[in-house]
């Protein structure tokens, strides 16, 4: 990879397959000192297109060619050049980057460079450390470094002609330090004279006796590895063996392969036939349950484990198998759209823990054993834990959760325990399935004491999952009503029900249509912040982009060559279709709550009941209803699609280039909607004038005669972004004081 690019990297060892079937490159063959640990982006690219062109037995072309690390040579070594300028008589580069001075030799390239001169090792890195530690009399002085005193270890010879191991020179030069440690020659240790040791010391070592861990034989160093212990069992040792295993073959097997370390293992596994070790399905979900792992760190212990030859089962049969045992075991009975209309009720996963009061006090006595219990700086009173409720429905499943607020992170994924998990649409119907059992425990721990604390319950979750807990349709839909509380949505809905349950006239009982699930007052409902922010700055970044494709289209309509109607007429007809289509957003949520409401008075009162079949006579009314608007907003569509419509203009683009500028992305599915921390940065006062700005530079450029209006547009976009923003400021935080709450007030007052 080139120097200064900003590019992802891979590691060697995680791609080590791919490597090899693309480049026919072995990385278990790699010098740790000298190969690189990583690849480019460029190089990850090449390596995919070519293992994809063979599996689909197509030829490709590589742009790329491998690069063969080499061993040290003397011509292209930045090290021995540099020596060889001063011995020509040139000016010599200093070790360190110096500001203003181009880069010159670095420790780490001198110490690359020691590396690479350096004799192969005549005996492994065990028998050396074993070396080290005996006080051995019988080699000579001179075969041992004059540095750390023990046995040489890769000798290199020093410019006055004293031996030492690589390793302890390189850690010298390393850290800076460049003085021989002999003859106390300045720059001895950087000196070009600096060769390796000669072929006699080399011979000399491998003659160095050592002792054999079996046998206590003396053999020479460098023959140990083919050395084969002749000397048989003696028959107290037979006796001994006996006594110790039990008589137990496999005891005595286990006891010896204990005293191996790991080199000495791998090389017996592969004597054995035995390169790789297979854990299955069964194995793997058992440990990663044991251990709670979540799929994605189980995907990096399954790259980590691979490179030591143990491969685990595939995640798409372990996720099989969870369906299996999910499908079979944990059932429930839930409401889904059916086919022909309306709900049906089918069975479908749940999951729970049946006792969370008795899961809320272990988790507790955890923190505090752990000591990880805080009241962030008097925020939460001395005298109160406080819980927070949540569900969220996220793929297939809903989950309902609760979190720990007195801890550090009280939002992060630790600290979030799922309760509650079923494979179904969030509705009113199955959030009482699955959520009534939980009633008593809820209101048990509203008010709980816990050693000298007392617990406080929040709920928290987006606005259409706070009005199902609550059993609301939706706002109170009438003007000036009285403030809610828990009490007045339980009494407004027992009214509700006294007046017949009458669709109509929901509003009037402030669209309390069901029980809540539980006792939590309105009081302890936290405000989805995130989520507020998301839909506030999608709204005003849809005017900012509705105002440059309007002078996209103006545009279009000035080069284009064909005759449309005038951009009046399309305006008008782009107003009626968002009319339209808001209509039948509205008419499409009303006809999804009056569904759930059938299933839930089914159940409730019977279907045979005056009140359900007048439900059913709403429902298909509400049906052609529907039928209608889509057909209008179909042909509205089609009108605008087919002379007006223009996908990529020079607006819309100037607006997305400034967007990704700032490093704000916008996600591929769910609508294109804004990632939560990018929108953070795109509200930053710099930013926003870049976003807005945009309109009015491009403007100037394509539309002269418009720049004035544009202009303007700009000051009012960036005023009413700059506003939002001031708000977000104040409420992006854990926790808002009285203080910050006014100053919010008149923030969204202004």
């Amino acid at each position: 990879m080139k120097s200064g690019q900003k590019k992802s990297t891979y590691e060697c060892i995680g791609f080590a397959d791919d490597l090899l079937t693309a480049f026919a490159i072995n990385t278990a063959t790699d010098i740790a000192h000298m190969h690189p640990e990583r690849f480019c982006e460029c190089c990850h690219l090449s390596m995919r297109r070519i293992i994809c062109a063979r599996a689909e037995k197509v030829h490709h072309k590589c742009t790329l060619t491998p690069f063969e690390w080499e061993e040290h040579r003397n011509e292209g070594c930045k090290v021995c050049e540099h020596f060889r300028v001063i011995a020509k008589g040139g000016n010599s580069r200093k070790l360190t980057v110096g500001r203003g001075r181009q880069p010159g030799l670095t420790p780490n390239m001198v110490a690359a460079h020691l590396w690479n001169i350096a004799p192969p090792p005549v005996f492994s890195r065990e028998l050396y450390l074993g070396l080290s530690s005996q006080n051995n009399t019988t080699v000579l002085e001179e075969l041992k470094c004059v540095v750390c005193a023990n046995v040489l270890s890769q000798p290199l010879e020093l410019p006055c002609g004293k031996l030492a191991c690589t390793s302890c020179i390189v850690e010298r030069v390393t850290a800076s330090a460049s003085v021989c440690p002999c003859c106390l020659l300045d720059g001895g240790l950087v000196s070009t004279e600096i060769r390796p040791a000669s072929n006699l010391i080399q011979l000399l070592l491998k003659d160095v006796l050592v002792q054999c861990v079996v046998c206590h034989q003396d053999v020479k160093a460098g023959y140990y590895e083919d050395h084969e212990c002749t000397q048989s069992l003696t028959p107290e040792m037979h006796t001994a063996r006996s006594v110790i295993s039990g008589g137990e073959p496999s005891a005595l097997l286990e006891s010896e392969v204990l005293t191996l370390n790991d080199e000495e293992k791998k090389s017996l596994l592969e004597k054995a036939g035995i390169t790789n070790v297979s854990i299955s399905p069964a194995e793997v979900l058992a440990i990663k349950t044991g251990l709670t792992i979540p799929w994605n760190g189980l995907r990096i212990l399954r790259r980590w484990l691979k490179a030591s030859g143990v491969s685990l089962a595939g995640e798409e049969r372990m996720r099989y198998i969870c369906r299996r045992i999910v499908g079979s075991n944990l059932k429930g009975l839930f409401s889904f759209p059916s086919t022909s209309g309306g709900e049906e009720l089918r069975v479908a996963a749940l999951v729970d823990i049946p006792d969370v009061v008795l899961k809320v006090v272990d988790l507790l006595e955890e923190n505090q054993r752990t000591g990880r219990l805080t009241w962030h700086d008097g925020v939460i009173p001395a005298s109160e834990i406080w819980l927070k409720l949540g569900g969220d429905k996220g793929g297939g499943s809903f989950k309902m959760n609760f979190q720990i607020v007195n801890v550090a992170a009280p939002n992060s994924v630790h600290n979030t325990c799922v309760f509650c998990c079923f494979e179904a649409d969030d509705t009113v119907t199955n959030l009482h399935i699955a959520l009534d059992r939980y009633k008593d425990q809820v209101a048990h721990l509203q008010g709980m004491q816990w050693r000298q604390y007392t617990i406080k319950l929040f709920m928290c979750g987006d606005y259409e999952f706070i009005t199902r807990m609550y059993g609301l349709s939706g706002a109170s839909a009438r003007g000036h009503a009285p403030p809610r509380t828990y009490e007045s949505i339980c009494t407004d809905h027992q009214r509700y029900i006294a007046s017949g349950v009458r669709r109509k006239q929901v509003k009037h009982f402030y669209n309390c249509i069901t029980e809540p699930i539980f006792n939590i007052p309105i009081e302890q409902v936290c405000p989805p912040g995130l989520l507020i922010t998301l839909g506030i700055f999608t709204k005003l970044y849809g005017l900012l982009e509705d105002e440059c494709h309007a002078l996209d289209l103006e545009l279009a309509l000035l080069s284009s060559e064909e005759a449309h109607s005038s951009f009046d007429t399309y305006s008008q007809e782009l107003q009626m279709l968002r009319s339209l289509q808001s209509e039948l957003k509205q008419a499409e949520e009303a006809y999804a709550v009056l569904q759930q409401m059938i299933t839930y008075v089914s159940l409730v009162i019977g279907e045979k009941d005056p009140v359900t079949a007048d439900f059913f006579v709403q429902c298909e009314e509400k049906k052609k209803y529907l039928g209608k608007l889509e057909a209008e907003v179909a042909k509205s569509k089609a009108i605008v699609e087919k002379g007006f419509s223009k996908k990529e203009g020079p607006f819309v683009k100037a607006l997305d280039d400034a967007l990704q500028s700032i490093g704000v992305h916008r996600q591929q599915y769910f609508g294109g909607a804004f990632v939560g921390n990018h929108v953070h940065q795109a509200l930053k006062e710099c930013n926003i004038q870049k976003l807005c700005r945009s309109l009015c530079e491009t403007a100037k450029n394509k539309l002269p005669h418009r720049s004035t209006q544009a202009e303007h547009r700009t000051e009012i976009l960036v005023k009413a972004f700059s506003m939002f923003a001031r708000c977000h400021n104040i409420y992006d935080h854990n926790f808002i004081d009285e203080t910050q709450a006014h100053a919010l007030e008149e923030a969204v007052g202004e």
